[in-house]
């Protein structure tokens, strides 16, 4: 599924051994299964970064309106998943933190593609974690849009993009946005996608403090202010600097950093270390507690990595891309 994703560079310590947890749900009392089963697929999925994000409006169900420049880069997970027909769902993950029963989005995506694949869907995965957790990367997101695609190439669904963003949105936010990668700008509650001028340079540094930050936390905190009922990114400019970036700054920010960083102390001491080392860009993504920098050339990035990663914090470095998803 177009060009490979390039091979993820990063310096983390090694995570706990995998647990593995089985679900066998109602479905699979009536389920049947069938002679010929999808060969197992490989799914790399990768991470986002926040370039922008501005808070517009809480709205009335309770989620709010922002406006926001997604960007997918080269960090990535990776999942093997075979696709059943007995109903049974099946998840073991290296990282012990993350649930592997109903409360898991990969879980979570098999079930809701029942109602397009058969409510005897099943699946046997394995996830090897590289994104963080709780860092505002869209990890979690980006594995259940993963299984959305392998549902769909394993049982040759012909399924509407529109159909899948659909089901994507009841999943999260952000899982339309991993359907599809690359530079995108995210209205609505971040579903409403209009595509923009790719990043085609920079190497990024990611870097996580040991905290992790609730996402419900960071939008219940009156602090970070409400842009206007009207959304105030300037389309055709922001491409402009997109496509001339690094020659033109990033006017950019992250609207939430006013909520996070003085609550925070070491988000904010992070922020304050990558900005001191002069890139062309700093931010917080999402609602933290990751935050990046964007250097012009990767030797650059990788030492600036590398101090981190000395200190036993996450840090990895990474490129920009034009997908989030890659099967095969």
């Amino acid at each position: 599924m177009g060009k490979p994703v390039p091979r993820i560079r990063e310096a983390v310590s090694p995570r706990p051994g995998p647990r593995v947890h089985r679900v066998r749900d109602a479905a699979a009392t009536a389920a049947a299964k069938s002679p010929h089963t999808p060969a197992p697929l490989h799914v790399t999925t990768c991470a986002k970064v926040n370039l922008s994000l501005e808070i517009i409006r809480r709205r009335e169900d309770g989620y709010h309106e922002i406006e926001t420049i997604f960007q997918s880069i080269d960090l990535a997970d990776a999942i093997e998943i075979e696709l059943t027909s007995d109903a049974r769902i099946e998840i073991e993950c290296t990282d012990a933190s993350i649930p592997t029963d109903e409360r898991n989005l990969c879980h979570r995506a098999i079930v809701a593609m029942r109602p397009v694949a058969g409510a005897s869907l099943g699946a046997r995965m394995r996830i090897e974690k590289r994104i963080p957790s709780g860092a505002g990367l869209g990890g979690g997101s980006g594995n259940a849009a993963g299984i959305l695609l392998a549902v769909c190439r394993g049982l040759r669904l012909d399924v509407a993009p529109e159909k899948l963003a659909r089901i994507g949105a009841t999943l999260g936010s952000d899982v339309p946005f991993f359907l599809h990668g690359g530079t995108m700008l995210g209205r609505g509650r971040g579903e409403l996608l209009t595509p923009m001028e790719p990043l085609k340079q920079g190497v990024f540094v990611v870097v996580k403090p040991e905290v992790s930050i609730p996402t419900p936390w960071a939008y219940a905190q009156p602090t970070f202010g409400l842009t206007s009922h009207r959304p105030r990114l300037n389309l055709r400019a922001a491409n402009s600097v997109l496509a001339r970036f690094p020659r033109s700054a990033l006017p950019f920010r992250n609207a939430l950093e006013a909520a996070v960083v003085p609550a925070f102390p070491a988000v904010a001491r992070l922020l304050e270390e990558l900005l001191s080392e002069q890139p062309c860009f700093a931010s917080m993504t999402g609602s933290g507690s990751a935050v990046y920098a964007i250097f012009t050339h990767e030797d650059r990035a990788v030492e600036v990595a590398r101090r981190f990663a000395q200190r036993g914090l996450f840090a990895s470095v990474a490129k920009p891309t034009r997908q989030a998803i890659e099967i095969r």
